[in-house]
């Protein structure tokens, strides 16, 4: 049974970071993927993984973003050759590893800046104090002004 989402509650600063963040990511990864299609690659099994992923990191690099975007962004980047670019906000899928849960009440999760940690809202009637999505793939989204967390599918 999927866990709901699990809102963030970020201050002013890292709300701004988070934003920052998925826009890199994005700009990053558009860029990868028109580079990919001026080479005449429009389907990721036309270029060998070890490519996709050099063209990538290359533009995360240029973008100053640390490795922990370097797998989810050569699988978006896979993913957008089939279909349409970004939107500005997107949202982005991490493993479980990104994420370190510090009980219940927030997670530490990677950005552009480093990792930051971030308070979360845990329903009062959800029970237990385990940490919400803990050991679980998540994607960050950030929907009506406001960052969730949603187990990936």
């Amino acid at each position: 049974m999927p866990q709901p989402p699990v809102r963030l509650l970020p201050d002013p600063d890292q709300h701004e970071l988070l934003g920052q963040t998925l826009e890199r990511v994005n700009r990053a990864c558009n860029a990868a993927r028109t580079r990919l299609l001026e080479r005449g690659v429009h389907d990721p099994s036309g270029v060998a993984r070890g490519d996709l992923r050099s063209v990538v990191k290359e533009e995360l690099d240029r973008f100053k973003l640390p490795s922990p975007f370097v797998t989810p962004s050569v699988e978006r980047v896979a993913a957008a050759l089939r279909r349409q670019r970004f939107s500005t906000y997107q949202s982005l899928t991490l493993p479980a590893g990104a994420f370190k849960w510090g009980g219940a009440d927030r997670v530490t999760l990677p950005t552009w800046a480093g990792r930051r940690t971030v308070r979360v809202y845990v329903d009062p009637l959800r029970g237990g104090l385990r940490p919400p999505l803990e050991g679980r793939s998540a994607t960050l989204v950030y929907r009506n002004g406001e960052f969730e967390l949603v187990e990936a599918g």
